[in-house]
């Protein structure tokens, strides 16, 4: 009897250890698996999405310092040494070329070292100061060209310093450039929360605080130094390293995406997988437990052999269902897991096409973030979805009374008219209505205008401002003088940037470039003719923008 026993519990044993291993192991196996290539997957995909990330703002970056010294390198071939030489010069060129606020200060220094003008916030810092013995200024004499690493100097604020040199090497245009703007480039090409981006010099000094606001280099982050590859890409235990040299070699672009940032959704996921993984294995093994004893007890009656025999095929009859619900169960979380790898893919595909200033997929984009969403929820979590908006600025609308605003423009300059025995008329239209527009931007415009024409009368004459109702809904202003008038060959380019029929020095030929540029987007238009008694006359025409109440 006690043999028998025993004989019966080794059947359960053995039972319960080949349910395990044909039934258990496969599961625990496929999960594993399939942990490690979603992992791999990821982190190769991870990988391509930095390597695309980085080149696109290595090019912004590198067009940005091209910008800069083609910048100056224009200044010198637009004007002469004497007129650069000059202060009131410079400082005009200076407003000219700084609207963006991205130049702090702009200097011009003969080949002997001496400053001849300097435009910018430390000029009592600077005044006197002989650059001869400077390194940068030896340099840019003998290259032609001189881009800085970023540091803090006497300003005690990070920036650096791009200089050119004419071709006869007799003077050298030196502008700083604000480092603010420059790490602004780096702010869209963050991936993740913990992803961060920055530039080091040769020597592993930062150039730019990164957007964690590091100050060094970890231990892993100095061996990117050592690579001397134009791209390259460690990956660690927890993080992705992209790196791309800049600047001739000089900057070592850097691009840390964390890994588990790109996981965040998987490694919920996993978790939720793990927890289907250990309920099915209690199951499976409840029911192997089950079927062993019901066995044993079945062969421990021999007067219920055949009862015992059904049951058996009963038990192993659920033991397969159990097992098709198993394949079924992992078959569900396949597809889903299948399509985000799918959708991201082709999110990775897009994103190399995207400008930064404007996302050109984005119904692409939204709709492959939806599948993702609606995949991942099939599955059990919840999909962690990452955002970078431009905003791109638009123009303030408010209620604007065009009278009131001329009204307000030639009171700013009625003092400068008198000077010159200019009188400025004004025959504004009584029942002209307001309009949602932009008014300093138009106010703007209307002084341009209005400046110009005290210009172009010189001394004794009249500028005449009209507005008027155009039906139905036109609102029109015009702004004439009594000068000399255009030249023909002049009207068809008065409003391309940089072109100006001004004395030299006395235009930077912005202005109408800009206010042609203000009234279109003002959804209105500007134009210039000759009048027939002499003189020139701009008119705009600006419709009436209503302010609509809802319900």
């Amino acid at each position: 009897m006690e043999r028998k026993k025993q004989y019966y519990n080794t059947i359960t044993r053995r039972l319960l250890i080949a349910f395990f291993c044909l039934s258990i192991l496969p599961i625990t196996s496929f999960a594993w698996i399939m942990k490690n290539s979603v992992e791999e997957t990821n982190i190769f995909k991870l990988q391509e999405l930095a390597k695309s990330t980085i080149e696109h703002r290595a090019e912004v970056i590198s067009r940005f310092l091209d910008d800069k010294i083609n910048l100056l390198s224009s200044l010198e071939s637009l004007f002469s040494q004497e007129y650069l030489f000059s202060q009131a010069n410079v400082e005009r060129i200076f407003l000219a070329i700084n609207r963006t606020g991205d130049i702090v200060d702009l200097q011009v220094i003969d080949v002997a070292g001496n400053q001849h003008a300097y435009v910018g916030p430390y000029r009592t810092k600077v005044e006197g100061k002989n650059y001869n013995d400077a390194p940068w200024f030896t340099e840019t004499l003998i290259s032609g060209i001189h881009v800085s690493d970023v540091f803090s100097g006497y300003r005690n604020t990070p920036h650096f310093v791009v200089a050119v040199t004419n071709s006869l090497k007799s003077y050298v245009v030196r502008a700083t450039i604000n480092s603010s703007m420059f790490n602004a480039l780096l702010h869209s090409a963050q991936l993740g929360p913990n992803g961060d981006v920055f530039i080091v010099n040769r020597k592993g000094e930062l150039q730019t605080p990164g957007l964690l606001e590091k100050n060094t280099l970890s231990i892993e982050e100095k061996q990117l130094l050592s690579f001397d590859n134009i791209s390259n890409s460690l990956v660690t235990g927890t993080d992705v390293y992209t790196t791309r040299w800049i600047h001739n070699g000089h900057w070592l672009l850097v691009l840390r995406a964390n890994i588990k940032d790109s996981l965040g959704y998987y490694l919920r996921l996993r978790n939720r997988i793990f927890l289907i993984v250990i309920g099915i294995s209690f199951v499976a093994i409840a029911a192997a437990t089950y079927v062993s004893f019901a066995l044993a007890r079945n062969f421990e009656r021999s007067d219920k052999e055949f009862a015992a025999l059904g049951l058996q095929f009963s038990q192993v009859e659920k033991m397969a269902t159990v097992g098709r619900l198993a394949a079924g169960i992992a078959h569900e979380i396949n597809n889903p897991l299948q399509m985000i790898t799918n959708q991201a893919g082709w999110i990775g595909e897009l994103l190399p096409d995207e400008d930064p200033a404007q996302i050109k997929n984005l119904d692409e984009y939204l709709h492959a973030v939806e599948q993702i969403k609606h995949h991942v929820r099939r599955a059990g979590t919840i999909t962690h979805r990452l955002l970078g908006f431009s905003r791109k600025m638009t123009a303030q609308q408010e209620s604007v009374q065009v009278n009131d605003l001329i009204t307000e423009t030639t009171s700013f300059v009625e003092r400068e008219a008198s000077y010159n025995n200019i009188h400025i008329v004004t025959r504004l239209a009584s029942d002209l209505p307001t309009t949602m527009t932009d008014g300093p931007q138009l106010q703007q415009v209307l002084l341009n205008l209005v400046g110009n024409a005290i210009d172009a009368v010189g001394k004794e004459g009249e500028v005449t401002i009209t507005t008027w109702l155009e039906p139905p809904d036109k609102i029109v202003v015009e702004c004439a003088d009594t000068g000399p008038g255009i030249p023909s060959d002049n009207l068809p380019h008065l409003f391309d940037p940089f072109f100006t029929t001004k004395d030299p020095g006395k235009g930077t030929g912005l202005g109408l470039y800009i206010s042609y540029d203000i009234v279109k987007k003002l959804g209105g238009s500007i134009a210039a003719a000759n009048r027939k008694g002499g003189g020139a006359v701009f008119t705009i025409v600006l419709p009436v923008n209503r302010f609509r109440r809802q319900g």
